[in-house]
């Protein structure tokens, strides 16, 4: 009979470790003092925005058309202005767009979602 390499010994002593073996915080009178959290990693701003789009499209139940601003929100967390089409334009390129400000914390949750205008295609800033 062959042993596996990566079983565990019976008795819970010393054998092979997991390295994605969760921590424990010390315990003990005074260990909450000693105790400290590594900071979460802030999300990158390619995923931010996957998660905006996503959840601009599934909120409004509307197309997006683009992201049109990105900006870290100062706690980790992204605040980003998603496009949407409203009303696509019968003829020509006036469709209806809302501009959403999608807040994202630091662990990508949703923090806030707000509409923050609605303009004609060929109103918009700087021309078509």
């Amino acid at each position: 009979m062959t042993a596996s390499l990566d079983a565990q010994p019976a008795s819970g002593g010393p054998g092979p470790r997991s390295e994605r073996a969760p921590a424990t915080a010390p315990a003990g009178p005074g260990a909450a003092a000693q105790w400290s959290a590594e900071p979460a990693t802030p999300m990158p701003l390619i995923e931010a925005i996957a998660v905006a789009r996503a959840t601009a499209s599934e909120l409004t139940g509307l197309p997006v058309d683009g992201i049109a601003a990105t900006a870290p929100d100062g706690s980790g967390g992204w605040r980003i202005t998603v496009d949407v089409i409203e009303s696509a334009a019968r003829m020509g390129e006036n469709d209806l767009i809302a501009s959403y400000e999608v807040h994202l914390g630091s662990d990508g949750g949703l923090a806030g979602f707000d509409r923050a205008r609605r303009y004609r295609r060929e109103d918009r800033e700087g021309g078509a």
